[in-house]
C-alpha cells in the first residue's frame, strides 16, 4: 500500500496515510471484538474503518493481525472470492 500511494502521490503522503491507519488500529486494540465481524468473508475476520479505507483483521488473545486494507471503492466480494482474505 505504501509503495502504491508513494508512487501515485508522494512518499510524504504515503507516510501520513500509514501513520493515520496505524493510529486507527491502535485505538481498536483494547477491544477488537467491538468492531464488526465479517465472518461471511472469512472466519474470524473483523473490520474497522478510517475514512475511505476498511482495515480487515483477525485477533487472538496475544495479537491482532491486519489481513488487508482496502479502499471503499474496491469490490470486497470479488476479492474474497479470489482468496484475498486468506
Amino acid at each position: 500500500m505504501w509503495a502504491y500511494v508513494a508512487e501515485d502521490t508522494s512518499e510524504a503522503t504515503a507516510n501520513r496515510l500509514i501513520a493515520t491507519l496505524h493510529a486507527t488500529c491502535e485505538k481498536m486494540l483494547p477491544f477488537p471484538e467491538s468492531q464488526p465481524a465479517r465472518s461471511l468473508i472469512a472466519p474470524g475476520l473483523r473490520v474497522t474503518f478510517h475514512g475511505s479505507y476498511a482495515i480487515y483483521f483477525t485477533h487472538t488473545h496475544e495479537a491482532v493481525t491486519i489481513v488487508r486494507v482496502l479502499h471503499g471503492a474496491r469490490d470486497v466480494q470479488q476479492i474474497a472470492a479470489g482468496g484475498g482474505f486468506h
